[in-house]
């Protein structure tokens, strides 16, 4: 046999080796990814852990009860599905289009709604300006007050708005049809335009019923205010949640304003603090983290069948994902749940009530270390999936904050409506109150000299900063400073 010929066989039994090898490498990648992701999911399911997100979906509503199935809403959520869920076209784009832009309200710079975190009242000049600047919104000849002629401009959506409030009252219940299988392709549109678009109609009318002086009027309209909000408290998404907090923020403003001008009476202040007693932002949170876990579950888990699903977060990477061994894609999804459990869910506990910053911090830091090695091919899905969990829950903190302190308030009137006085101590109201999220401990409460009190927490940075607001843009700023209810208008300090 000729050297060339016994060269030939020697490279054509390494090369076979090789692929052997290859072979044998990919498969036992298979194997130990499959075990180490069914051995995780079984060690925490038997400590309670839900792995299918099935079942944290809010539970279906018969329709008559569903505000979301009213004829306003339904069009939303009228879509053909392509084959694979990763695409939708609305059944009927006109209806679509009309569900979406319903109630819409131009605005600028100038109109904000949220200013009571400020100290701030709302200007309802510039508001009065667009609707009588704009076309298409009823208005006198000639100006009068600002509520007045805000009242008139909004009689344009009078009838639509009396439909929503008696849909509220007659469908308590609501549940809008998102389709949670197609995990990332999921479409949203309530949360794009009309929850926010009716809370600011809401907000604003109720506004110039305190300016025309009819509190009952405000305080009706402010109910709907927190119905809407509360109306996506169940949805297991992130982003559900964080439009419900800025619903609410808005909501407040109407609140804080009542309160400041001394507007309510005991029955409407009594009413107030029920309604605020019952939101539950932290759990809301819960919620959407497990959600965002278990729709990242069901993304990769279908992405072990079907590659394509991978465009969903990184567009035309499927290819490469489809050579990969389902072993590197339940390696990545065991290290993803790690960074969930370990982290995500324990930086806010709704039960205790707490809200741990330095989780956060933790969480930041393990997540680089993991991105930053030399080959970080387990942890890629978890640098493409993971919710910037910081930001979100400081957004928490501070709404929750918000609430309980305009619930503490409720009870500060009620009290001086009793009494002539406000309380030199908080245990002096006799109620349980709410505690700081961030503390565990009471809300700092100080008897002002030009203001009548004020109330704050300390807030993300875990530090009595004694009162002292951080402004960020033309907002408090949630990772610095205290977290403060004022009736006088705050300076803050500069960040």
């Amino acid at each position: 046999m000729g050297k060339l010929k016994k060269a030939g066989i020697y490279l054509g039994i390494f090369f076979v080796g090789m692929i052997g090898l290859i072979i044998l490498i990919y498969c036992a990648e298979d194997l130990r990814g499959r075990a180490a992701w069914e051995n995780f999911k079984k060690e925490w399911e038997a400590k309670g852990e839900v792995f299918d997100y099935k079942q944290i979906i809010p539970k279906e509503i018969p329709s008559e009860k569903n505000f979301a199935h009213i004829p306003l809403l339904k069009p939303l959520y009228q879509y053909q599905w392509n084959k694979d869920l990763s695409e939708a076209t609305p059944v009927d784009q006109k209806s679509f289009d009309q569900a979406a832009n319903l109630l819409k309200l131009d605005s600028n710079e100038d109109t904000k709604l949220d200013g009571w975190a400020l100290g701030q009242s709302v200007d309802l000049k510039p508001w009065q300006k667009i609707f009588r600047e704009k076309e298409g919104w009823p208005h006198p000849e000639e100006p009068r007050k600002p509520a007045a002629d805000i009242l008139t401009a909004l009689e344009k959506y009078k009838a639509t708005l009396a439909e929503l409030t008696q849909a509220a009252k007659d469908r308590p219940l609501c549940r809008f049809d998102i389709k949670y299988e197609a995990h990332f392709a999921a479409l949203v549109p309530h949360l794009l335009s009309p929850i926010k678009n009716f809370t600011k109609n809401y907000t604003l009318r109720s506004l110039a019923h305190l300016a025309n002086d009819d509190p009952e009027a405000a305080l009706a309209d402010i109910r709907m205010g927190f119905f809407l909000a509360e109306s996506i408290r169940e949805e297991p998404l992130l982003i559900s949640q964080l439009v419900r907090l800025a619903c609410l923020q808005i909501t407040l403003q109407p609140v804080w304003e009542g309160l400041k001008e001394k507007q309510w009476n005991a029955e409407q202040l009594a009413d107030l603090e029920r309604q605020l007693a019952a939101i539950k932002l932290l759990k809301g949170y819960q919620i959407s983290i497990v959600g965002e876990r278990e729709m990242a579950n069901l993304a990769i888990n279908q992405m072990a069948i079907n590659p394509k699903v991978f465009n969903l977060m990184v567009e035309n990477e499927a290819d490469k994902i489809g050579l990969a061994p389902e072993g590197w894609l339940r390696h990545n999804q065991k290290r993803l749940n790690e960074m969930h459990i370990n982290f995500s869910q324990q930086l806010i506990d709704p039960r205790a009530r707490r809200i741990h910053p330095d989780i956060s911090v933790a969480f930041n830091k393990e997540l680089d270390a993991r991105i930053r090695r030399k080959f970080p091919i387990y942890d890629v899905l978890s640098g493409l999936l993971l919710p910037g969990i910081d930001k979100s829950a400081m957004r928490v903190g501070s709404a929750q904050t918000a609430v309980d302190h305009a619930r503490i308030a409720c009870l500060m009137e009620l009290h001086h409506l009793e009494h002539k006085n406000y309380p030199e101590k908080l245990t002096d109201l006799k109620q349980a109150l709410p505690l700081d999220p961030y503390s565990g401990k009471p809300y700092i409460y100080k008897m002002g000299q030009e203001s009548r009190y004020q109330l704050y927490g300390i807030g993300w940075n875990q530090k009595d900063d004694g009162g002292t607001v951080i402004k960020n843009g033309n907002r408090p700023d949630s990772e610095q400073g205290d977290l403060v209810w004022s009736y006088s208008s705050l300076v803050p300090t500069e960040k």
